[in-house]
C-alpha cells in the first residue's frame, strides 16, 4: 500500500537510536537497525572487492558513478601462536606465548625465542620482541588478509594481554593500531583497522551449519581432513610446555606450528571468494558475511531490493508478536516413508530447488498475498487456498529469480573453465553463494523472528510442495513404477522390470506439465539400496538409507556415521558393514567384521581418538539441571582449569572408573590409551549403529552378540 513517510538523515549514527526513541511516540519507525555501515551500503550500491568511479570537484566528493566486480588479488597471511600451559589451560597474565607461526601461500615459519636449528625460524631474544617482531612482519607483506583459526577467541586476545603484560606494542593495524572485539551470541569477532581478519574456525561453523562440510568437529586437523583428504601434523596439546622444555620436542613443536599457519592459510583462501561474492549479494562486509546466519544474509538482499524499489522494509517482531507467531505452526512437507529391506536398481530424481522455484513460480510474498489487483481465476491459488498476484512481482520471487537465473549461467559457465584456474574457483564460489543464499528464502517465511515473516507464504509454499510431489507419486504408480521413498523434494524409484529409459521419459513427461522453472532431474542410478526401519518400529526411517551408485561410490544419510554424537568406532564400523553389504553383498563378511571390532574393543586395541563422543555445549555449565555425561566431564575439566563455556564442541570418552556412565566421562585429553569402558562402547555404539542394517537381515543385537543368524542377505535380494 502506499503510504506517507517522513525519511530521517543522521550526521551521527549513534543518533538513529535516539530519533528513534523520540519518534515512536508520534508513530511507528521503520528501519532504524540497519547498522550505519549496511545503511551506508544498500544506500550508495557500494560492493565490497569492487572498483569504484566516483565524480568528485575540487577534492570533494560528488557522488559514485559505477562499482565494478573484480577478482581482487590480496596479501594474505595466517598466523597461529602457542602457548606455554604447564597448568594445562595457558593463562595469559603468567603463561607467555613461545612461538607465532605464519604462512602466506609460498613459504611458512616461526618467530620464537627458543634455540632452533629449523631454517624457517625467525629468531628473536624474549616474547616482547616475538610480539612486535609479528607485528612488523604483518606491515612487511602489507597484509590485506590476516588469517586466523579460532584467531578471535584465543590468539589475538591471548597477544593482546601478554603485549599488555610485556608493555609491547601489538600494531597489528595499517594504523598501527590493536584490534577491537565484538562479542555475539557464541563467539566473537575481531576487527583489525586497514587489514580484513578472518576467523577461518567462523567460515567453518557458517559452512558446517548449512551442510555444506560433513564433519565431526571443528578442529583444525578433523576440518583439513574432510576438506582436502589430508592429514595435518598433531601434538598432545597438554604437553605443550614440556615440548617447548626440550630440545628435539621444540623443533617438533616448530614444525606443528607451521603445519597450523600452512592449513589455515589453505582453508581460508579456498573459501574467502564464497563469503566475498555473499557479501557483494548481501550489500555487507566479508566479516559480517562470516559471521552472520544465512538468515541475516537474506534479510541484508531483500534490504537492499526494497530500498532500489521504494519499499519500506518490515520491522523485526516485539515479543508479543513472537508469542502470536510461534502459536500457529504449519503443516510441513510430505514425506513417503520406504518399507525397511533391501532393494535393487533404484533410480533418484530431485525437484531442482524446490522451495525457491515454487516461490517464483506463484510469484509468493508478503506484499502479493490476497492482492486486489486481480480476481480469484486471475490469482495463483494454493492448494491449501492461499492467493497470490498474478500481475504485480513480488520483491522475494522477484530476487530469487535472479538469483537463480545468476547461478544457472554460472553453472554453464563451469563446465568451459579449467577446475584449476583462478576463473573456475572464482566462478565456482560465485554459483556457490547463490546456492546458499537461494536455499534460505523460504526458512525465512516461516522464521517467527524474521523481518519478512509470513505465515501464510510459508504454508502455501509447503501445500505447493505436498501437491507437486504427491502428483508425481501418483503418476509414476500409475505408469508401473514402484516409489520406495519420497521426501520433500526427492522421488527414489525402484525400477524392476522398467527400463532407465522409460524412467527418463516418463520424467520428461512431468517436466512438460510444470510451470516455467520447475524442473525434475535424475540426480543418479544406483545398483543397491538400503533403508532401515525407526528404532523400536517397523516403519521406514525418514532420511536414512545408503546408496551404491553406478560409479561403485556410496551415498550415505542419517546413519551414526555422519553424526558426531556417536563414537568414531562406531559410525566407522557402521560404515564397513554398509560397504560390505551393499558392494559385496555378503552378510557373513559384515558380521565378522561386527566381531572383530566387538573384540578389539574387550582387548583394549582400539585407540582413544576412536572412542571419542562430541557435543555441543548448548547452555552454560551451571544451567543444566541433570548431570548428563558431556556435562559431567566438562565439570571434572572445570576443576582441573580448563575453561568450558557454553557454545563450545566438547569430545569425551567413557572410561572404566567411576559407578555410572555420567561418572565415567572424561574430556579425551585427560584419558589415558586403554582407559575405556569396552562393555559401554559395545553395547552402546557399536551393536546399536549396526544394529539398524543388520537388524533388516534378521539380526537384533541379541542375535549379534550370540552370533546366530535369521535369514540371509539372499532372502532380500
Amino acid at each position: 500500500e502506499q503510504v506517507d513517510a517522513y525519511k530521517i538523515t543522521c550526521y551521527d549514527p549513534s543518533d538513529t537510536q535516539k530519533l528513534h526513541r523520540l519518534f515512536e511516540k508520534f508513530g511507528r519507525c521503520y528501519e532504524f537497525d540497519i547498522p550505519y555501515v549496511r545503511r551506508f551500503l544498500i544506500d550508495s550500491g557500494v560492493r565490497v572487492f569492487s572498483t569504484i568511479e566516483y565524480e568528485e570537484l575540487d577534492d570533494t566528493f560528488i557522488e559514485i558513478k559505477q562499482c565494478i566486480d573484480e577478482i581482487s588479488r590480496l596479501n594474505m597471511l595466517s598466523f597461529d601462536i602457542e602457548t606455554y600451559n604447564p597448568a594445562g589451560v595457558p593463562r595469559p597474565k603468567v603463561d607467555p606465548a613461545v612461538m607465532i607461526s605464519y604462512a602466506d601461500g609460498t613459504r611458512a615459519g616461526v618467530i620464537t625465542y627458543g634455540a632452533s636449528h629449523n631454517a624457517h625460524v625467525i629468531k628473536v631474544q624474549d616474547e616482547k620482541e616475538m610480539i612486535e617482531r609479528f607485528c612488523g612482519l604483518v606491515r612487511e607483506k602489507d597484509a590485506d588478509v590476516l588469517f586466523g583459526y579460532n584467531s578471535s577467541d584465543f590468539d589475538l586476545p591471548y597477544l593482546r594481554d601478554r603485549a599488555h603484560a610485556l608493555r609491547a606494542s601489538l600494531a597489528l593495524g595499517r594504523d598501527n593500531t590493536g584490534f577491537t572485539l565484538r562479542r555475539q551470541a557464541f563467539f566473537s569477532s575481531a576487527s583489525v583497522q586497514g587489514r580484513l581478519h578472518i576467523d577461518v574456525f567462523h567460515m567453518i561453523r557458517f559452512l558446517a551449519t548449512i551442510g555444506a562440510l560433513k564433519t565431526n568437529t571443528y578442529t583444525l586437523g578433523e576440518v583439513y581432513r574432510e576438506v582436502f583428504g589430508d592429514t595435518k601434523k598433531q601434538v598432545n596439546k597438554m604437553d605443550i610446555w614440556k615440548m617447548w622444555n626440550v630440545n628435539e620436542e621444540r623443533e617438533r613443536l616448530i614444525e606443528y606450528s607451521m603445519d597450523d599457519a600452512y592449513t589455515t592459510h589453505r582453508l581460508g583462501a579456498k573459501f574467502l571468494p564464497i563469503f566475498v561474492e555473499l557479501a557483494r549479494i548481501a550489500s555487507t562486509t566479508v566479516e559480517d558475511a562470516v559471521s552472520s546466519t544465512t538468515g541475516q544474509l537474506v534479510d541484508y538482499v531483500l534490504l537492499k531490493e526494497a530500498h532500489a524499489r521504494n519499499i519500506i522494509a518490515p520491522n523485526r517482531p516485539r515479543e508479543s508478536e513472537l508469542l502470536s507467531r510461534e502459536d500457529e505452526p504449519i503443516e510441513g512437507a510430505y514425506v513417503k516413508v520406504p518399507t525397511p529391506g533391501i532393494y535393487k536398481d533404484i533410480i533418484v530424481f530431485d525437484f531442482r530447488s524446490l522451495y525457491p522455484s515454487i516461490i517464483v513460480a506463484h510469484n509468493i510474498s508478503p506484499e502479493t498475498l490476497n492482492c486486489s489487483d486481480c480476481t480469484k481465476e486471475e490469482a495463483y491459488v494454493s492448494p491449501d487456498g492461499t492467493r497470490f498476484c498474478s500481475k504485480r512481482r513480488g520483491i522475494i520471487p522477484e530476487v530469487l529469480s535472479r538469483i537463480l537465473k545468476h547461478r544457472s549461467a554460472l553453472k554453464k559457465q563451469l563446465k568451459s573453465l579449467d577446475k584449476d584456474s583462478e576463473e573456475y574457483a572464482y566462478a565456482y564460489a560465485r554459483q556457490y553463494a547463490f546456492k546458499i543464499l537461494a536455499n534460505t528464502f523460504y526458512g525465512m517465511l516461516r522464521n517467527v523472528r524474521a523481518r519478512w515473516y509470513c505465515r501464510e507464504c510459508a504454508a502455501a509454499t509447503t501445500a505447493w510442495e505436498r501437491f507437486y510431489i504427491k502428483d508425481v507419486i501418483s503418476k509414476a504408480e500409475k505408469e508401473g513404477f514402484t516409489v520406495l521413498y519420497a521426501d520433500t523434494d526427492s522421488l527414489f524409484i525402484e525400477l524392476g522390470r522398467k527400463t532407465e529409459k522409460e524412467a527418463l521419459s516418463f520424467v520428461d513427461k512431468i517436466n512438460k506439465s510444470l510451470p516455467e522453472g520447475m524442473e525434475l532431474e535424475l540426480e543418479d542410478y544406483y545398483t543397491r539400496g538400503i533403508f532401515v526401519s525407526k528404532k523400536s518400529d517397523s516403519v521406514g526411517a525418514k532420511k536414512k538409507y545408503a546408496l551404491l551408485s553406478r560409479s561403485g561410490s556410496i551415498k550415505i544419510r542419517g546413519f551414526e556415521l555422519v553424526r558426531r554424537d556417536w563414537s568414531q568406532i562406531a559410525g566407522d564400523t557402521q560404515r564397513r558393514v554398509l560397504e560390505t553389504i551393499l558392494k559385496d553383498g555378503s552378510l557373513d563378511k559384515a558380521l565378522q567384521i561386527v566381531n572383530s571390532v566387538v573384540q578389539d574393543l574387550r582387548d583394549k586395541k582400539v585407540p582413544k581418538e576412536k572412542l571419542v563422543i562430541y557435543t555441543l555445549l548448548r547452555k552454560g555449565l551451571d544451567e543444566y539441571k541433570s548431570i548428563s555425561p558431556e556435562v559431567s566431564a566438562a565439570l571434572k575439566a572445570r576443576k582441573r582449569g580448563k575453561e568450558v563455556d557454553e557454545g563450545m564442541m566438547i569430545g569425551y570418552i567413557i572410561t572404566e572408573k567411576g559407578k555410572g556412565i555420567s561418572d565415567k566421562a572424561e574430556l579425551e585429553e585427560f584419558v589415558e590409551e586403554g582407559d575405556y569402558d569396552a562393555d559401554y562402547y559395545i553395547n552402546n555404539q557399536v551393536l546399536p549403529a549396526v544394529e539398524s542394517i543388520l537388524g533388516e537381515l534378521g539380526y537384533g543385537s541379541d542375535l549379534l552378540k550370540a552370533g546366530k543368524k535369521q535369514q540371509g542377505l539372499g532372502d532380500w535380494l
